[in-house]
């Protein structure tokens, strides 16, 4: 990948990464790191920290690079290990961020109430929470007490990831209960996430999967209505949209990165899905300006 289109990754937000302990917990009022910032949290991403971010009073914006989502007072925002997003705050804006170490969901007392994909998918997600208090006093306690990674700790935790689980389930309400064509559909955007730059093909995929081309794109159009060749190019449009809203790489670089040898067809290909071109999209949507 070009060095220009490399998002900053940071362990908290504006300190170096270093060695992540698996049972790490850390909490924070949203105001103790975003007002040292001018309440704007720049493009970033947190390799193996999940967080969970809850507006209480104020209000704020989410983006991923995608677009960007209001955060009312009562929403969480999910934010997946490794997942690229930044937050602009009203000032003043109150509630909580909670990060925890992406290796705790798999603890045997955390993992059945981390099994969904919400938090361990490559989206982030905000999610109205409908009633809020019950969210904000254990976030409260964490904080009050210190996130020791005790058994009281533990047990608010599992608390909260249901919370989390419940909401996520609300929001996805038509989607219809689990089943195999929906692991499948997992398994295939988590591949998704590791390939997309390589433009496997649709039989490389199911090849991966241990199934057949026929039987991955019946699975994605059942659970998604669309084919896996188009979830592969909404992937790699995914990606030029971070890219041209979080970096100053030229287009021609991120057409590179994504894997076109052609700027020119990588232009016509986001035109042709966005409705505009790379740099019209990055002079509306750039929170880099040079």
């Amino acid at each position: 990948m070009g060095e220009a289109t490399q998002i900053t990754q940071f362990g908290l937000y504006g300190e170096a990464g270093g060695d992540l302990a698996p049972e790490f917990v850390h909490i924070e009022p949203i105001s103790a790191r975003s007002s040292l910032y001018e309440w704007t949290i720049s493009p970033h991403a947190h390799p193996g920290i999940v967080q969970l971010l809850l507006v209480g009073e104020g209000q704020g914006v989410l983006a991923d690079g995608e677009g960007e989502a209001a955060l009312p007072p009562g929403t969480l925002a999910v934010v997946p290990g490794g997942t690229v997003h930044a937050f602009r705050f009203v000032p003043g804006t109150q509630g909580w961020v909670l990060s925890l170490a992406e290796a705790l969901l798999d603890d045997p007392r955390l993992a059945p109430f981390a099994a969904g994909s919400v938090l361990r998918g490559g989206r982030v997600r905000s999610l109205a929470l409908g009633e809020v208090g019950m969210v904000d006093a254990l976030l409260a306690g964490l904080f009050s007490r210190g996130p020791a990674p005790n058994a009281t700790t533990l047990a608010t935790l599992a608390v909260l990831l249901a919370q989390v689980e419940e909401a996520a389930a609300r929001a996805q309400a038509g989607e219809g209960p689990p089943d195999r064509r929906l692991a499948l559909v997992r398994r295939f955007t988590a591949l998704l996430d590791l390939h997309y730059r390589a433009q496997w093909s649709v039989a490389d995929y199911a090849r991966a999967l241990g199934t057949t081309p026929q039987t991955l794109t019946r699975a994605c159009r059942q659970v998604t209505g669309k084919p896996p060749g188009d979830l592969a190019l909404e992937r790699t449009l995914r990606e030029a949209m971070r890219a041209l809203t979080f970096t100053a790489a030229g287009v021609a670089q991120i057409a590179l990165d994504l894997g076109f040898a052609d700027p020119a067809y990588f232009s016509r290909f986001f035109k042709a899905r966005t409705g505009m071109e790379p740099s019209r999209f990055r002079r509306e949507r750039a929170w880099l300006r040079t």
